[in-house]
């Protein structure tokens, strides 16, 4: 139990931590006049999904590529499902035209190039297919910048680089400390490595996306949070598995149904965003994001 309480107060500095980091990259955004979107698909969101990329290379390096794959994909479908529909609790999206015609889809292309890559690799993920993944992923924060144009008006804190690094720091030592208690305190009680990295890691790796957002959102800047979400969940899909295979290569026939869920969560949000009225994401939808998490769940225990 001392393991869970090390990661519970990790989390609580990590909070604090979050929002000056925030802060920090809102000021940064503004003073280069570049939209909130590619700042939180780019910035925020590899900052937050560094855990994820540490963790996953740290287990591939070792060998052990189960844990390190359930940790990126569980993390990734946290991010296409949990993380959506809590926030939907917290604020109403109302989503930009771009969101819809671009953002979104960029997202979900990511996530079926994958699935089809896996295909023609027979689902032996080597080095080679991460190099094409990395590729891919350069191309997709291109498009997010071509197509994402709207600029920061929000009053924001004054910049210092001390701060910004700082709290970076901060935000990633915690994130990475909580996660490994988290893991030590699974590993108290002989839980499966796939397990682990699903939810217990996978989770706990997802809690600075998940503070970040709402953080941003009592800012009032929905498009910050949007593009942290699609940002973490492409660097998830993309270049964390790609870091990986450079150490061993990935063998995703056990995480089939990961990936699929991973696919899937992507299409209904597209769909909501699509459908819903003027593209808002209410609790309704939320809670359609929160039950497809819980069909995965349901999922692995059966």
């Amino acid at each position: 139990m001392l393991h869970l309480l090390y990661a519970i107060i990790c989390l609580a500095v990590l909070v604090v931590s979050a929002e000056f980091f925030v802060d920090q990259l809102l000021a940064v955004a503004k003073k280069l006049k570049i939209s909130g979107f590619l700042i939180g698909f780019t910035l925020i969101s590899i900052g937050t999904a560094l855990p994820d990329i540490v963790i996953s290379a740290f287990g591939s390096a070792h060998g052990d590529t189960e844990f390190a794959m359930s940790t990126f994909l569980g993390s990734a479908l946290i991010n296409a499902t949990l993380l959506i529909g809590v926030l939907s609790f917290f604020t109403k999206y109302k989503l930009h035209k771009s969101d819809v015609d671009k953002n979104i889809p960029i997202t979900l292309g990511a996530s079926i190039f994958l699935f089809i890559l896996l295909l023609l690799f027979r689902f032996q993920f080597t080095w080679v297919a991460g190099i094409i993944t990395i590729i891919a992923y350069i191309l997709t924060v291109f498009l997010a910048r071509k197509n994402n144009t709207v600029k920061i008006t929000h009053k924001t804190s004054k910049f210092n680089a001390l701060i910004l690094i700082a709290s970076f720091i901060i935000l990633i030592v915690t994130g990475k400390i909580s996660t490994e208690q988290f893991q030590l305190f699974a590993d108290q009680y002989k839980i499966a490595d796939s397990t682990i990295g699903f939810f217990i890691v996978g989770i706990g790796i997802s809690v600075p996306e998940l503070v970040t957002s709402i953080e941003v959102i009592k800012r009032g800047n929905l498009q910050l949070s949007l593009g942290n979400i699609l940002g973490a969940t492409l660097i998830n899909i993309l270049f964390t598995p790609a870091l990986a295979s450079f150490f061993n290569t990935l063998n995703f026939q056990p995480f089939l149904s990961a990936v699929l869920f991973i696919v899937f969560s992507l299409i209904m949000f597209y769909l909501l965003a699509l459908f819903g009225k003027k593209y808002y994401i209410t609790k309704k939808e939320g809670i359609v994001m929160l039950v497809i998490y819980i069909l995965f769940v349901l999922t692995q225990i059966f």
